[in-house]
């Protein structure tokens, strides 16, 4: 068992994932600022904005760290210490920076304040670790390739410096996020640069010198990856010795921020506790998390493994839960001209009836799809409540076949839950000891 509790170490793409976070028992949450951050095209925070966020954090015991993981260019280096130096006034607690000159010049002209070596800076040994910790930093956050045991070597071999690990969230295609693709497909758009436009999640063809495809069936997809997930994996990543457990998701929403962040509050407490849930407590945050965006989940790199475990060749997009299939469908007899035409093109609109083998909830998105042919699908919403075992009826827009695989892809208790917790004047409290001497008459 760890000498220390490891830090549970949320996202926040901007002001709402960040009281999301908070309130699910983040230890510490890292964000991004200005533009020179991975994540640009999150809604990110104002100086103002930021200020506020470390002042509710502190108050509520926990840490806010500012990634600044990309490389910076000559004419950028002054700006982006004046970021550091700025944001270190208004509460940040440390920096996650990935380019080795602005670390350099962080540490000579601000030595005071702590640094945390991105994953962008592809550390995946303990010769890297030991040289970051000569050169003064705090933490390294190693590359996310990395096996368990891997994991603990590096800790036993550099154990005065911490360590952060990924728990959770999507993967990229190149090793620690290094990719070049993006600035090749996407004229410019540099992965490196807070950019990145996600090329490895669409469809490829593999050719031969002919120019024949030689694709393998099924694999539309070859460079996506899942996504990982480390719950079943806890106990042992803890006792790794790493410092922090990081959940990946600055473009997520609150509702994704806030469930995945609970999840893993309860398991790691578990965890640490040497506790076991039970049956019904593991399934619940289990469907938690698939209830949340997934590719579907892996652990092949905690593993040791890189295999076709950890791809997800047929689709890119969320996967959501398994919570049936459809059991029949009933036609409208077109009313308007206009239903009339789109029955024509697409056949009639009507009622589908799905076999449910999980519990539905009023306003969850339901997707129903065609393994056969993964492009055709259709979403509709659930207008009830529905257990496991019911039929559930939903409106849908066209004919629907039975065998389709329905899925929930987005869950409105998650959604009523992170909105509950946006209302909040304060997003967590804090427990404190106080102690009163009182004397009569004073």
């Amino acid at each position: 068992m760890p000498t220390r509790s490891p830090e549970l170490l949320a996202p926040a793409g901007g002001p709402a994932p960040f009281a999301a976070a908070l309130a699910a028992g983040a230890d510490a949450i890292y964000m991004g600022m200005g533009s020179f951050n991975a994540r640009r095209k999150a809604e990110n925070f104002t100086y103002e904005a930021f200020e506020a966020a470390c002042r509710t954090a502190h108050l509520a015991g926990a840490r806010v760290y500012v990634t600044l993981n990309i490389v910076i260019k000559d004419r950028e280096m002054a700006d982006a210490l004046e970021l550091v130096r700025r944001c270190s006034r208004l509460g940040a607690d440390a920096f996650i920076i990935q380019d080795w000159g602005l670390f350099a010049e962080v540490r000579r002209l601000m030595p005071s304040i702590e640094t945390h070596i991105s994953t962008q800076a592809n550390i995946h040994d303990a010769r890297g670790v030991a040289w970051c910790e000569a050169a003064g930093a705090d933490r390294v956050t190693l590359s996310r390739e990395l096996s368990i045991d891997e994991i603990a070597a590096i800790h036993e071999a550099c154990p005065a410096i911490d360590l952060e690990v990924f728990a959770h969230g999507s993967i990229c295609f190149s090793y620690s996020g290094i990719c070049l693709l993006s600035s090749f497909c996407q004229a410019g758009r540099s992965a490196n640069r807070g950019m990145c436009a996600q090329p490895c999640r669409l469809p490829y063809e593999l050719l031969d010198e002919d120019g024949r495809v030689i694709s393998a069936p099924g694999r539309g997809r070859p460079l996506c990856p899942r996504d990982t997930c480390t719950t079943d994996l806890l106990p042992r990543l803890v006792d790794t010795g790493a410092a922090a457990l990081k959940l990946e998701g600055r473009m997520k929403a609150a509702d994704y921020v806030y469930a995945v962040t609970d999840v893993y509050r309860r398991e790691l407490d578990d965890a640490l506790a040497g506790r076991e849930p039970g049956r019904d407590e593991r399934a619940g945050r289990a469907r938690q998390l698939k209830r949340c965006f997934n590719r579907d989940f892996t652990h092949a790199y905690q593993d040791g493994r890189s295999d076709d475990d950890m791809m997800s060749y047929e689709r890119s997009n969320n996967r959501g839960e398994v919570v049936g299939s459809v059991a029949g469908f009933r036609a409208h007899d077109p009313l308007t001209k206009g239903e009339r035409m789109r029955a024509q093109i697409k056949g009639p609109a009507g009622v589908a009836s799905l076999a449910l083998d999980a519990p539905v909830g009023t306003g969850d998105l339901l997707e129903l799809r065609d393994d056969a042919d993964p492009d055709t699908f259709l979403t509709t919403l659930a207008r009830r409540d529905a257990a496991a075992g019911e039929l559930l009826d939903v409106e849908v827009p066209r004919p629907v076949v039975t065998g389709w695989r329905v899925r929930v892809i987005r869950s409105q208790e998650a959604i009523d839950r992170a909105d509950a917790v946006l209302k909040r004047t304060v997003p967590r409290k804090r427990a404190v000891d106080v102690r009163v001497l009182a004397r009569l008459g004073e």
